[in-house]
């Protein structure tokens, strides 16, 4: 018995450590996707040059040009870390989302929070015409997208609170309250003038090159927050994974976890949202990819779906800034053309496999 219990603890660790290498990879493939990111774009820079400017943050380097640092530093660098933390926040979104409703193809965003959100976008872009502050506008425009996000999610609780609060419920009503918001932006589309409605359609489909530092320390504090909330609460989203009845039967506060996890969510979503835009399947492509990488352990999957979403995103920016020589994609069309293709791939081999 007892060279039984030995052997189990050895495979039990020898997994764990697995595990950890792998998280370890993914890890040395953001700071590839860093440099590489770094390095490409309009106005080339060296891999070296690169190294150059951020020791030059410690260490003056007087060989350096002002337009080497200002494309470093100024152009390429808020990006790749919105780009990272939009991936952090928006994966583990969809994780939480995936582990209340049992359902791989459930996103952030099937709660309406993006299409409260893009209201609220579409609305300060409409209220900023004619401010002579650019921050002011941008600023405004956050705020109404994360306001709406928020206003959204209280909707959905009332909603699925009245229809006795389950967990079906939420999910329908969060649809019918999507579908509402969706209705007001196409009317705000379709009432604008022609100079406000490229501004309208461009924020829908997601960007990060315009994302300040400010925001940035923003979307840190969230994505610091809702990590620290998922893992304290690792252990409890196992067991869901067994089952509503079987948490409850286990112990499981499962109406103040789903309670707690709507929260978590809704803020990470909302906060990717106001500042980047609609950006598509990140929320689901991640959390699956962590699964198969690492399994439905949570305390693996929170970092590796972490790493995941990171990755996915910043990949996604870099193409968006090089696939065409004159302009810079939408960073939402190119999680579009990677995440559909997998989105297609799971749905065929979840059939096979049944």
């Amino acid at each position: 018995m007892d060279q039984q219990v030995q052997l189990l603890k050895k495979e039990y660790f020898s997994i764990n450590n697995r595990k950890r290498l792998l998280l370890a990879g993914l890890a040395v493939l953001v700071l590839i996707a860093i440099t590489w990111s770094l390095s490409v774009g309009s106005s080339p820079v060296n891999i070296k040059t690169v190294w150059r400017v951020i020791c030059d943050l410690f260490q003056p380097d007087e060989t350096l040009t002002k337009a080497e640092r200002v494309i470093v530093l100024n152009v390429r660098m808020p990006r790749i870390v919105a780009s990272i933390l939009a991936g952090v926040l928006l994966a583990n979104a969809g994780l939480l989302m995936q582990g209340i409703f049992q359902n791989p193809l459930v996103s952030p965003y099937t709660l309406g929070v993006s299409s409260g959100a893009s209201f609220g976008a579409s609305l300060g872009i409409i209220l900023s015409v004619g401010m002579t502050s650019l921050t002011a506008a941008n600023n405004l425009v956050s705020l109404l997208a994360f306001c709406f996000a928020a206003l959204t999610m209280y909707l959905v609780q009332l909603i699925g609170k009245i229809a006795r609060n389950s967990t079906k419920n939420l999910l329908l009503a969060g649809i019918a309250v999507s579908h509402m918001f969706t209705s007001l932006v196409s009317y705000l589309k379709y009432t604008v003038d022609e100079q406000t409605l490229p501004a309208l359609v461009f924020w829908q489909m997601g960007s990060v090159s315009s994302v300040s530092w400010e925001e940035i320390s923003i979307m840190a504090a969230v994505a610091v927050v809702g990590l620290i909330v998922m893992t304290i609460f690792a252990w409890d989203l196992n067991v869901i994974a067994t089952g509503e009845e079987s948490a409850i039967g286990l112990g499981v506060n499962y109406k103040r976890l789903r309670t707690i996890s709507f929260l978590i969510s809704t803020l990470m979503t909302g906060v990717a949202v106001a500042f980047t835009g609609t950006i598509g399947f990140v929320g689901m492509v991640a959390p699956h990819v962590a699964r198969m990488i690492v399994g439905n352990d949570y305390r693996y999957t929170i970092p590796t779906a972490s790493l995941c979403g990171a990755l996915l995103l910043l990949v996604a920016d870099t193409l968006s800034r090089i696939m065409v020589d004159t302009v810079s994609l939408p960073i939402g069309v190119v999680t579009s053309f990677i995440g559909v293709p997998f989105f297609i791939w799971l749905i065929v081999r979840k059939r096979r496999e049944g």
